[in-house]
């Protein structure tokens, strides 16, 4: 028994080793700062840090977001395959662990002349482990692994992105149902306007030809209400089923003001290796890949398994079966060393170092379109405040002409034409303006997931 404990130890010792290159993080040459912002203060919280409710913190929208993450068809469709990714990797340890069955084999006899056609039944309990030498099981294990958390990162991608949808799709109906209530008061200002020109008309004080026109404005305006009812009835269907709805009316009241930070800390770009989820699924795919080339070196080298097998051996099954038969105990080594597979071998690695090739590409390429999408979405939150300033003013320049140009008519020192043109530029400016409140939202949800917030749990 002594003489077997340096066998042993050599095996385990072995057993510790595993070819192939360890994963190491590859370089990135990542800028300071991003385009266009000042350097981050030290210890400063970035956007990305918030949890979405500290964020997105109309009630309403809170609920919506959380139904979708619950019962909408994406966030299911992205548990069960993570599920699926934990089963794998189930499979993958498997063979790490000694393996138990029962078995009974059946073999032939030999007969000799004048006797019975004859049958040898073996059975019993066997055991068999095949000793990971070159690590060739652990390295299979890493990238089960490592597929698991890049299937677990897709998740939490795909709970960021369903929560900017849901956001997205929220603001687009607050900024059509807006659009809507302007043009329906438009309408009915315009309404008025008729019917006042009307009876200018019936005086002979005004023309037909103004009447026409406002006429004609006023037919304009109603023509735009159905356009507006369609697309809010389509948004409406496209975030119930979002939220694994039938398509429906979603009722719900946006707050009347928007309150949203006038700069927003995007942090330092390094930060987005731990904190995007398609950057941390692509490096989970490079540390798999990378695993996939130590598992395929190690089918170059000699396969060890220990197996053994108690159980009985007889020529009637029944004896076998009633325990009569004489013991038999077999236990030892089994050695396999591949010597020639048709270069299937030398392929496969090939392949998985092209595979791995291909990994770092996509992490490097990831990088970089992250700092592209954190960069155009400061921008866009940036001029977006300008925008939406410039609208009000707008609009509450619009409110004064279309009040003189009333006063105008009124008094008759200028003609209907005036106060059609001053009804066309209001509306348009009031249209603009809920345009540009939505733009301001959508770019705070750009902003927040190209910084790689949204899936984090709140501790």
């Amino acid at each position: 028994m002594m003489r077997r404990l340096p066998l042993v130890t050599a095996l385990l010792l072995l057993a510790g080793c595993a070819v192939g290159p360890d994963y190491q993080r590859p370089a990135s040459e990542l800028p300071e700062n991003y385009r266009s912002t000042p350097p981050a203060a030290a210890g400063q919280a970035t956007l990305a840090e918030l949890h979405w409710r500290e964020v997105f913190t109309d009630p309403p929208l809170q609920n919506l977001i959380e139904e979708a993450l619950a019962a909408g068809p994406d966030a299911l469709l992205a548990a069960a395959r993570l599920r699926e990714a934990e089963a794998l990797a189930g499979i993958a340890r498997a063979p790490l662990l000694p393996q138990a069955s029962l078995s009974l084999n059946t073999s032939a006899t030999a007969r000799q002349s004048g006797d019975r056609y004859t049958s040898t039944y073996l059975g019993g309990a066997g055991i068999s482990w095949e000793i990971d030498l070159w690590g060739r099981y652990r390295r299979a294990n890493e990238a089960a692994q490592a597929e698991l958390l890049a299937s677990a990162e897709a998740r939490h991608g795909i709970q960021a992105s369903l929560i900017g949808s849901v956001a997205n799709y929220y603001y687009q109906l607050a900024a059509l149902r807006e659009t809507y209530a302007v043009t329906v008061s438009s309408a009915d200002n315009q309404r008025e306007a008729l019917r006042l020109i009307q009876r200018l008309s019936a005086a002979g004080i005004s023309s037909a030809a103004e009447e026409r026109q406002q006429e004609s404005a006023l037919g304009a305006t109603e023509a735009r209400v159905p356009t507006l009812r369609r697309q809010i009835a389509e948004t409406e269907n496209a975030l119930s089923l979002l939220l694994g709805r039938h398509p429906g009316a979603i009722p719900f009241e946006t707050p009347p003001t928007l309150v949203l930070p006038n700069f927003v800390p995007p942090g330092l770009p390094s930060t987005l290796l731990e904190r995007r989820p398609d950057i941390r699924q692509a490096e989970a795919k490079l540390v798999a890949a990378n695993a996939r080339v130590g598992e395929a070196k190690a089918l170059f080298f000699p396969n060890l398994s220990l197996t053994a097998i108690f159980g009985g051996v007889s020529s009637s099954l029944n004896d076998l079966v009633n325990g009569r038969a004489p013991a038999v105990a077999s236990v030892g080594p089994n050695l396999l060393q591949p010597l020639f597979a048709g270069g299937q071998l030398y392929f496969n690695r090939e392949a998985t170092l092209a595979r791995l090739e291909q990994s770092l590409i996509s992490y490097r390429k990831t990088i970089l379109g992250a700092l592209g999408e954190v960069a155009n979405a400061l921008t866009a939150y940036e001029t977006s405040a300008e925008l939406l300033d410039i609208q009000g003013q707008r609009v509450a320049a619009s409110r004064e002409a279309m009040r003189l140009a009333n006063l105008r008519f009124r008094a008759g020192t200028t003609s209907f034409l005036e106060v059609l043109d001053a009804q066309r530029q209001l509306l348009a400016a009031e249209t603009d303006q809920a345009q540009s409140l939505l733009e301001r939202r959508s770019a705070l949800i750009r902003i927040y997931l190209a910084l790689g917030g949204g899936w984090q749990e709140k501790e």
